[in-house]
This record gives C-alpha cells, structure tokens and sequence, in this order.
C-alpha cells in the first residue's frame, strides 16, 4: 500500500515502506493478536503488546506500527489510529470498487445506555452503485421525548409494536456483513451501535468505517459554510435529501460518499485502504468501550481499570462513577499521555461505592500508594523535599533533604518540587546569609569561592556569634510563618535587588522564595484544622463520622444508630491522643492528605469544629442534630 502525502493541516498517513521491510515475524504475532481478540486494536497497545514497546508517544508508534501494516498485505488502518485485519483485495481497490454499508440512526438522546434507538436506516453502495436497503423501527422501552418526536416524527405509537434493540440488531449485523461502514458524524453512531452490540452479544463492529463528516471538511474546506447533511445534500443536489428519519439520511449520505470519490482521487487516495486512513476521525478511538460502564453506579466510589489480564492500569475517583467512566469513551475526549494508554489497554473497569466523594478520595490515595497502577503517576511515589534549619547546631545550615528524621531540627515542607524547593533554598541563602560550609572552615582556610566571592555567611567569614544567631532567629521566625518576619523579608529583597547585578535573575529568586512561602502557609493553614465531619454511608440511612486532628484524618467511624455516642467519644480520644504528641511536618502523602481535608472542610455543611478547650459533652451535643438530620437526607 502507498499512502499519499496529505495537504498542510491534514491529517498525518503512516509512512510508506518497502514490501518487504517489516518483520515477518512481528506481523505474524500482530495478525494472530488481531484474530484472537476479535477487533480493531489501538497503535498504543499494539506497540505496548507486539514490539513491547511501552510508554511510546502516539506519533512514534504509529510510525512504528504503520511499518508493519503496510508491509503485510493482512494488516490495515481501521480508522486514524486503529489496526485490524484487512479486507480481501483492501489495497488493490479503488475507493469506488469498494463495498460499503451506509447507516444512520435515530435515538431518544446523545448517549448511548441513557439514550436509546428509535430507527436504524441502512444502504449498501457496491462498485460505485447504490444497491438494497435495510430499514427498521426500535422500540426504545421508555417514552420518547417530546424534542425528539418534533424532529423525527417518530412517535410512541409508531414504535410500540417494533422489535426492541436486542432483536433488531441480529438483522443489521447480517445486512452489513463485513462492507466498510460509512456515516455522518461516524462516532455518534458507532457509539451507540458498539454499546448495544457488546451489551447484548459481546462483540463489536470490527470493520473500518468512513465519516463522511471529516471527508467533507477536509475535502470542501471553504468551499462550503457548513457541513451538516442537508447543507451537504444541497452542495452534491442528491436524489434522497435527509428529512431525520433513518432510511433517508442514510440514502443521502451514500450519494454524498459517491460525490466525494472523485475528490479523493485529486487528493491523491487511490486504496479504500487510504480512504479510510484520511477519512476516520480520532474522537472515537475508544468509543466502542463505553459498555464497559454500563454496570457502573451513579454514585461516589473509586473506579480501577485493569487490562485483559487483569492487571492494573489506573485508579481514579469520581462523584458520579458511571458519568465519570462514561466520559473517558466520549466525543472529542482529551486525555494525558497516561491515561491514553491505559485506554488503549483496558478490558474490565471494576469499582468500588462509598457514601461520598470525600471518602473515594481518601480511599484513592491510599489505594494508589498501595497498588502503584502503571498509568497514574500523582501519588504513586509520593515525594515530599523540606527545607532543613539545623537549629540544634552551633552555627546552624539551612539545607534541602528528601525525608525529616527526629534530630530537633526545623522543617518546612514538603514542598512538591524538588526544583522548587532548591531554587527557594538558593535565595534565602542570599537573603539570610548561613553558612554552607560543612563542616565550618578551617582557620587559614580561603574564604573565597574564587572571583572574589564570599564563600558563605558562616562564621569563618565573620566571628560575630550573635549577628549570626540573629539571622537564624530571623529565618526560624519566616519558616514558621510569624507575621513580622514578612516585613523582614520585603527589606531584605528591596537590598538585595538594589545591590544585585542582574535584575531579572534576582527577582526570579525572590519569586522562588515567595513560592516556596505561599506553599508553605497553606500547609499551615490545613494543619489548623481539628474537627469532626460527618459523611453519608454507604446504606441508605447510615453516617460515617471522620475525626480530624492537626489536618489528618486520624480515625473514620461508622456511627451505629443507637450507642452512636460511645462510637464517637472513641474518635474524639483518638483526637486528643494526637492533639498530646509533639508536632511534627507532615510526610508527603499526608500532605497530599490534608489538601483533600482542607478543600473539604471549606464546603462541608455537616462538621463540628474543635476550638481549644473543646469537651465531649459539647461536641456530642452539635454532632446530634446534625446526625438526625444527615440520616433522614440519606434516607429519602
């Protein structure tokens, strides 16, 4: 097969080779891969399970992949990024020799389980001729909306009697046979067709597809004004023109795919095999999955997809599980390169509920620091880089380092960036002049880094003991926060900018510092936090009470309906157990932890507050109104 070069702004067609130059090996493995699963398969995963080549950008891998399809007369693009099994005589045909099945549907609604088909419409082209037809009412199983009816005209009475989906479908199976499926907006009706194919037998439409949608866009770009069906029936003057009813649209779309062949063939596309390659849209790569979602609760809950041999590849969270997962398999979807290849490769999406997305997520951070998924990269390692005062030596250093340790030393952090947390350290060293010297120099030692400069503020360079204890009391009162050291700081930038040869770089390190500062006081301000909230549970009816200390989550408890008080004077013992221990910073996964408490806290209706002084008795006496209240909310 020899793809042509595409027009600037078109879409990007494998790069030819030579016969012969793939591996006839790999090709074998990717034919049997192919056979044994059934279905088209993404370049990702190809890449990931035949070349084993992992974590591959998606334009080097189609490169790579394309060099096996089109080195093996068995292998062809099903659509931009999709390989499968090609069709006999795929690359000897010409666009117009090819056989087609034109078809369009009818639905209660845009998304396919919410949503329903009223009417399938069906029409075959075959060597350049439109031949039979298919045509058939669905009955929805639910009424059909009254915006719907005033489009189609298709009415509740009209579809009574018809078959439902599940016996609809057999017959448009065996009338589409294995011709190249061609639409109009393809992914809307791929969607709907793959969705209920796999609910109701499991399988999927394997063959390529055209859309004739992006065909008119990059064949007639300004040369129409739009390209919905009836602008375009105008622009070919079809015999059929579209009237929203299945049989119609269909008939006008096969004469619009007739009208374009000729274009195509200006453009260079002399293969069917081409054809569908610049004639498949990217939004629905991974539509024909969205039955995976079709058990999924409308409820919060942690979501994990696994891959065909049941390995982990992402752990997510949602308010909405099945709307979340749903939205993965949508139109246009936009994903990170991780989760493009966790797509790629998934199989099965298991799930777990809970009574609110507050616990999902907590649940989700823990989960993901356990089971480490291949394609969820935050949380996974969690890294946290302190900025360490050594307030317990003689002459203390301000350094940056991994993880805390019990030494009495100051820690501020964690900081997320490592980067970050070095570029801060860098310019408080200019501002507050410690020492870097380790251990402190030797009388006689230069004191010079060369070029003149000072090679620290240690004392080696000045034997002044108290103007060095004053500039670290200065930096322990900014790490910590206190509101006079800010003032400290603003003069100390002004006389370092004023004395600083290059502008620019001083005040990126002032940035760094002020950055550095910014993360830290929202650390603080989550680690102020002491309280109880209470969350829905996962029974109908059933509270689960979250007792927070210092910003962390130190105890969750599920509050019985009678004895609910003795469960919760547990929780608060908890509470004051920690409240008793020393402070410490928090690790990196606390951190983590404690923004999802913080940003919790800040909505939450029901919570009780734990001021200084606070007693069981008052705590249990705001907890109970609003337990009775959460309980007859969660049990409507």
């Amino acid at each position: 097969m020899c793809c042509a070069v595409p027009a600037p702004g078109q879409i990007s067609l494998p790069l030819p080779s030579q016969p012969g130059t793939g591996d006839p090996l790999l090709a074998d493995k990717l034919h049997a891969l192919l056979v044994r699963r059934g279905r088209p398969l993404e370049c990702g995963q190809v890449a990931a399970q035949v070349l084993r080549i992992r974590r591959c950008p998606p334009a080097l891998s189609r490169r790579i992949v394309g060099e096996l399809v089109t080195a093996d007369q068995r292998l062809a693009w099903h659509g931009n990024d999709l390989v499968g099994l090609a069709p006999d005589g795929w690359s000897a045909l010409s666009p117009g020799e090819a056989s087609y099945c034109v078809v369009d549907l009818e639905t209660t609604g845009g998304a396919p389980g919410g949503a329903k088909i009223t009417e399938i419409g069906a029409v075959r082209i075959a060597a350049g001729e439109i031949g039979e037809s298919f045509s058939c009412l669905v009955n929805p199983g639910r009424p059909i909306p009254d915006v719907v009816r005033g489009i189609t005209g298709i009415t509740d009475e009209m579809v009574r009697d018809a078959p439902e989906i599940d016996d609809a479908l057999p017959g448009l199976i065996e009338f589409v046979g294995d011709d190249v499926l061609v639409a109009h907006n393809a992914p809307f009706d791929l969607r709907f067709l793959n969705y209920e194919r796999r609910r109701v037998l499991g399988s999927y439409f394997t063959q390529p597809w055209l859309d004739t949608l992006v065909l008119s866009r990059r064949l007639l770009r300004g040369q129409v004004e739009r390209h919905d069906l009836g602008s375009l029936a105008e622009w070919a003057d079809t015999q059929t023109r579209p009237t929203h009813r299945a049989l119609s649209d269909a008939a006008a779309t096969a004469e619009l795919l007739l009208a374009f062949f000729p274009r195509l063939a200006e453009r260079g596309i002399t293969s069917v095999a081409e054809a569908v390659a610049y004639g498949s849209a990217r939004s629905s790569r991974h539509s024909h999955k969205l039955a995976l979602a079709e058990d999924l609760p409308s409820r919060p809950g942690v979501y994990f997809m696994r891959d065909r041999d049941g390995e982990l590849l992402y752990i997510g969270v949602a308010g909405n599980l099945r709307r979340r997962v749903r939205s993965y398999f949508g139109p246009g979807g936009r994903h990170a390169r991780r989760i493009g290849r966790a797509l790629e490769e998934l199989d099965r999406v298991d799930h777990e509920v809970h009574g609110s997305e507050f616990e999902a997520r907590l649940r989700e951070g823990a989960l993901i620091r356990e089971l480490r998924p291949s394609c969820n990269r935050r949380g996974v390692k969690p890294r946290g880089h302190y900025l360490k005062l050594s307030v317990s030596e003689e002459f203390p250093r301000l350094y940056c380092v991994s993880r805390t340790a019990d030494d009495d030393a100051l820690y501020a952090g964690p900081l997320r960036s490592e980067g970050g947390a070095r570029r801060a350290l860098a310019g408080l060293l200019e501002l507050y002049p410690l020492r870097r010297c380790h251990p402190i120099c030797a009388p006689g030692r230069p004191r010079s880094s060369g070029a003149g400069a000072a090679c620290c503020g240690g004392p080696c360079a000045d034997d002044d003991p108290d103007a060095y204890g004053h500039e670290v009391a200065a930096l322990v009162a900014l790490l910590e926060g206190r509101p006079e050291a800010l003032a400290d700081l603003g003069r100390r930038a002004v006389r370092f900018l004023a004395g600083c040869p290059d502008q620019e770089s001083g005040r990126e390190s002032v940035s760094d510092i002020v950055r550095a500062l910014t993360a830290l006081s929202g650390l603080r301000r989550a680690a102020r936090h002491t309280a109880v909230t209470l969350e829905p549970g996962v029974d109908e009816g059933s509270v689960v009470a979250f007792f927070i200390a210092s910003g962390r989550v130190v105890d969750r408890r599920e509050l019985p309906s009678r004895g609910w008080r003795s469960t919760v004077a547990e929780g608060l013992a908890r509470v004051r157990r920690e409240q008793a221990g020393p402070p410490r910073p928090p690790q990196a996964w606390e951190a983590d932890e404690m923004a999802i408490v913080n940003n919790h806290l800040n909505t939450a209706t029901h919570r009780v507050t734990l001021d200084r002084g606070w007693s069981d008795d008052d705590v249990l006496s705001s907890m109970r109104r609003q337990i009775s209240g959460l309980r007859r909310r969660t049990a409507a």
